[in-house]
């Protein structure tokens, strides 16, 4: 289990300040926000904000239009002039589409936006990667793998080698029916039991230890796995959000691991951006340790 993960983001977070950008957008913007801003400024990092300033804080004032802020978040990337990002609360896909067809030349769209391990941590304090979390990618095996690959890579480079797989299913064994169909809507929950099936013989093989754990996250977690993957990815981002919002668990980070720089992604609707910062520190400060 990843419970000593939050330890070692603050000791890398702390070996220096890092210059990291953030993209605000103005119509989202309220004062705990900008309080998270100017805290991680005081704390963590040397920060640029792209869009809505922040009193206090190198800011580049960016009108409500929002490609206008990707733009000028991407310029300012391609200049060099930051080590990180931070997503902030602009929206998501129009910034990401643009890295993409900058720094992950020669990929599909699937196999780049996948790569998002998400850790969280429950109300228990188990640690842990969760996903696919995206309503439009996760839904076959190849863009489960892809997902898997990229957090058993974002491990790594914490330090954590071989780590535990979960992988969970629409359907209990006990309801799985290998021929007999007696309901066409149900072939789709029968395809999640042997898609799990499939990537825990496909990682078992690799030398990783591994289960299917059909509808039971809770088990997974239990039996201390590191990576769970989800039966696709809608469902993650269900899963995702019931916990985060409604259920009390935190999500430590949410890296992008197909770009060329450390890009930490967030949700619009967050109010505190401070964990988000913290963690991207660590991840260039660990980088710069390789």
């Amino acid at each position: 289990m990843l419970n000593d993960f939050k330890q070692k983001v603050e000791s890398l977070a702390k070996k220096r300040r890092p210059k990291i950008m953030i993209g605000l957008y103005q119509g989202r913007m309220n004062e705990n926000i900008a309080e998270s801003i100017r805290r991680a400024q005081k704390e963590i990092a040397d920060l640029v904000v792209v869009g809505a300033p922040v009193e206090g804080v190198e800011s580049i004032e960016v009108g409500p239009d929002m490609t206008e802020i990707h733009d000028k978040m991407v310029e300012i990337i391609e200049k060099g002039e930051v080590e990180g990002v931070v997503r902030g609360n602009v929206e998501e896909h129009g910034l990401l589409r643009k890295l993409m067809a900058k720094y992950a030349v020669g990929m599909a769209e699937n196999e780049a936006r996948i790569q998002n391990p998400c850790v969280m941590e429950d109300i228990n304090g188990n640690v842990f990667i969760l996903g696919p979390g995206s309503t439009v990618w996760g839904r076959n095996d190849q863009e489960k793998i892809y997902w898997t690959d990229s957090s058993i890579k974002f491990l790594a480079s914490f330090g954590y080698d071989k780590p535990k797989l979960g992988f969970l299913t629409s359907i209990r064994e006990a309801n799985y029916k290998k021929t007999t169909v007696e309901n066409e809507d149900t072939l789709w929950s029968y395809k999640t039991w042997e898609s799990a099936e499939k990537l825990v013989k496909y990682y078992q093989d690799k030398g990783f230890e591994a289960k299917n754990y059909e509808i039971h996250v809770e088990h997974a977690v239990k039996d201390n796995c590191d990576i769970i993957c989800v039966a696709e990815g809608p469902m993650g981002n269900a899963m995702f959000r019931g916990a985060f919002f409604l259920g009390g668990a935190k999500l430590l980070a949410g890296p992008r691991m197909a770009l060329k720089i450390p890009y930490e992604d967030t949700s619009q609707s967050e109010q505190d951006y401070y964990n988000h910062i913290l963690f991207a520190a660590a991840w260039i400060n660990g980088n710069q340790n390789k």
